[in-house]
């Protein structure tokens, strides 16, 4: 598993799916998954141990949330590309 930190409006890319996060409030995140071809991005609600599936063979658990930060877990295949947003 890879974790990353991550800050409100900072996203991390696997593949062509970006994960960009939201807000941070107390013990909750918005995150918001988007891929090409989509009109408007799906919108996410996660608490702490919270795990979602994305995409095929790809999960997200939330593993903490700190004030205006949160360490995100990613769960992928072998050969799928992770970037940073900030990243080019």
């Amino acid at each position: 598993m890879l974790v990353l930190s991550r800050k409100s409006q900072e996203s991390v890319w696997i593949d062509d799916l970006e994960i960009k996060v939201g807000w941070v409030r107390f013990n909750k995140v918005q995150l918001l998954v988007s891929a090409p071809g989509m009109e408007t991005p799906v919108s996410h609600i996660l608490y702490p141990n919270d795990k979602i599936q994305p995409a095929a063979g790809i999960s997200l658990m939330m593993i903490r949330i700190q004030p205006e930060k949160v360490r995100l877990g990613i769960e992928y295949p072998p050969g799928t590309e992770i970037r940073r947003g900030e990243v080019p």
